[in-house]
């Protein structure tokens, strides 16, 4: 039933069947045809007449970007970062931008094998929004700052096939659903891994798991590539343009490893234009089992969290540990990254002040609270080094030392 209503549902709400459609079409066409569609897009929001004016334009950084939305008669989401880049930051996308992203999402369901009436549970920021919209589409969302028993019971309740969300929230769920007995639960789900660096994870959950698929995105870009069902990453040119620049910014030969430069054709409201995210990684043409040749991503170096349960912590340190420091540091320093002794009973948090007259560790105490009572861990601060770029610091957010 659910698969005849939802198409009426959807076309009195998020509108997002017509993006799916649309995105279905794409995906079939070669890479010179959808350069064509990149470039109309470019075109139709002003942003390049053709590709000579358009690989002109200068590349872009997190300083370039507007303090405030542009457009403000248009109607759009806010879109608040985690934090977890080790930069916090707020992006603001065209409401229309925000039903598009969740399209690609439901593509790349379908390509990792979901199949009509399969339950996806969804980790994302903050409480559902939408949780009727979602059940129509047997998608059920849970709020990933809340890995607990809570959403254990839910998990289980649920039975999802899928799941999809940020790395570190699948790690710890997954873990926890080990720990309490489910390793036959688990052995059945397939995952989508999204956005932080799944070195390590990804070796550990393979294991235990179905399957194991990867997305890549960021803030400024939530979808920079998908899962192809072929376990590759296939760069979304229907979102956006894609480079790979070397340290001078020029273009990298395919196969090399450089900076990743990405365009959001789409957003009028936080114009991504040529924005060098930090990451860096390496492009490649693949041909699929079907005949069609589109572009990979891999060996993507980008921020990293380590896992650790032991006694000596109140409950697992990973992606959680760096959840709230956006929300209550976001307005003092610009620039952090985590280091955890366990043994020693430690957090060291290394910062970079936003105001380099007033860089004092007291406004930092409500983390050592918020530390304290979910960790059982003291902190202490450090002085980050003001580096132009640390593929280090990038690569290793939360580092565990043993």
């Amino acid at each position: 039933m659910k698969r005849f209503i939802f198409p009426l549902i959807d076309l009195f709400t998020m509108r997002q069947l017509p993006h799916l459609l649309k995105f279905t079409r794409l995906e079939k066409m070669s890479i010179e045809q959808i350069r064509e569609f990149q470039l109309s897009k470019l075109r139709e929001n002003m942003i390049a007449d053709n590709w000579d004016s358009f690989f002109s334009l200068p590349i872009t950084s997190k300083k370039d970007l507007p303090l405030r939305p542009n457009g403000e008669n248009e109607e759009y989401h806010q879109h608040e970062t985690s934090g977890s880049t080790g930069e916090p930051r707020i992006i603001w996308v065209p409401k229309d931008t925000w039903y598009r992203k969740d399209a690609i999402f439901m593509r790349s369901w379908t390509r990792i094998g979901r199949k009509s009436g399969d339950r996806v549970l969804r980790l994302m920021a903050g409480e559902p929004k939408y949780r009727i919209y979602d059940w129509w589409r047997d998608v059920y969302p849970w709020n990933y700052r809340r890995i607990d028993q809570d959403a254990i019971n839910y998990c289980l309740k649920v039975k999802p096939k899928f799941i999809h969300g940020p790395g570190g929230a699948i790690r710890q769920l997954i873990e926890l659903l080990l720990e309490k007995g489910y390793s036959e639960f688990v052995s059945q789900l397939t995952i989508e891994w999204c956005s932080e660096s799944s070195q390590g994870h990804k070796q550990r959950l393979e294991k235990v798991v179905k399957s194991f698929n990867e997305q890549y995105g960021l803030a400024e870009l939530p979808t920079v590539g998908s899962p192809d069902g072929e376990g590759n990453i296939r760069v979304v040119m229907e979102q956006g343009v894609v480079e790979i620049l070397d340290d001078n910014d020029k273009p990298c030969e395919e196969g090399q490893e450089g900076f990743i430069v990405v365009t959001d054709f789409n957003n009028t409201v936080t114009p991504i234009v040529r924005y060098k995210s930090g990451d860096r990684g390496k492009i490649k043409k693949y041909k699929n089992s079907k005949g069609v040749e589109y572009f990979i991503i891999y060996d993507i170096i980008g921020r990293g969290v380590d896992y650790y349960n032991g006694p000596e912590v109140k409950k697992p340190i990973g992606w959680s540990i760096v959840s709230p420091i956006s929300h209550i540091l976001g307005d003092v320093i610009e620039k952090w990254r985590v280091e955890v002794r366990p043994k020693a009973r430690k957090v060291f948090l290394y910062v970079k002040f936003i105001d380099n007259l007033n860089q004092d560790f007291s406004l930092l105490s409500s983390y050592s609270e918020w530390i304290y009572q979910n960790y059982g861990l003291e902190t202490e601060y450090r002085f980050l080094e003001d580096e132009i770029y640390d593929i280090y610091f990038k690569n290793k957010l939360v580092k565990v030392i043993v």
